[in-house]
């Protein structure tokens, strides 16, 4: 290894600090998900057809708006309120660096886990649709983490991100499941 390209690893210590918040942001985000779905009293009734649950789907996603705005207004207040007010002039993007990467991570994540919603609402039955407002309520709890441990110390987003990316990826999973399982069945049958 060159002495150039060890210089850009980061420290071993950095590493188990973040794989530990990973951990640790997996087993929270799951953890919450499954004891909320099994121990809270959510009650969603009377949605028999497609379209109920897409609407559903649709008002758990506007939960999941509010970090997105939240950012977005820290962006905003940003701009306004020190010299990045004029991004053409220049002078102050690094004061909105920080938050732009926050609020653009944010708006990805919320883009995966709006279609993941969307999706996983067609294969519920409507006993488990409650997990819809549980993974609202979980993206929101993680994406403030995220925010929060970004602005404290950027190594310290690992537990938002890997909060929310968990649940995300179990809901692609469990949907490609759903997909992909008819397609097996009638190839083996």
């Amino acid at each position: 290894m060159t002495q150039k390209s060890q210089h850009r690893k980061a420290p071993k210590e950095s590493h188990i600090w973040v794989r530990n918040q990973i951990i640790v942001g997996i087993i929270l985000s799951i953890g919450m998900c499954l004891g909320a779905y099994h121990f809270l009293p959510i009650q969603i009734s009377d949605i028999k057809s497609p379209a109920d649950r897409l609407v559903l789907a649709v008002r758990c996603i506007s939960i999941s708006t509010i970090p997105v705005f939240a950012l977005f207004k820290s962006v905003a207040d940003t701009r306004f309120f020190t010299r990045a007010i004029d991004p053409v002039k220049g002078g102050g993007e690094d004061m909105v660096d920080v938050p732009n990467r926050i609020l653009r991570n944010t708006t990805e994540q919320f883009l995966l886990h709006a279609v993941g919603l969307l999706t996983l609402s067609t294969f519920l039955d409507e006993a488990s649709l409650k997990i819809l407002p549980i993974l609202s309520c979980d993206f929101v709890i993680f994406r403030m983490l995220f925010w929060w441990g970004y602005l404290n110390a950027p190594l310290n987003r690992a537990v938002g991100m890997s909060g929310t990316a968990s649940t995300t990826i179990c809901v692609y999973a469990y949907c490609m499941y759903c997909i992909l399982k008819p397609v097996f069945i009638s190839f083996i049958g």
